[in-house]
């Protein structure tokens, strides 16, 4: 699927470009040249480094633990 028509970028090529290290939009749009010119993309842009950033994962798991633990000790 194409996510940034202006540039011809694909999710393929999103995906790579955090498979190879990016870890922000910034990045990608840096390897990828999505997002670069009209901007119509930075949402589906955003939307796939958050669902597939290992980094960004990471972080979620981490919030959803500690927010866990919050709840555990409320109850006390």
């Amino acid at each position: 699927m194409y996510v940034c028509h202006c540039n011809v970028v694909t999710d393929r090529d999103i995906l790579e470009s955090i498979a190879n290290g990016a870890r922000c939009v910034a990045e990608v749009a840096r390897d990828t040249g999505a997002g670069r010119t009209c901007g119509n993309c930075i949402s589906s842009l955003r939307e796939l480094v958050c669902q597939h950033c290992p980094v960004r994962a990471e972080r979620r798991a981490d919030q959803a633990a500690e927010q866990e633990v919050e709840v555990a000790g409320a109850a006390r």
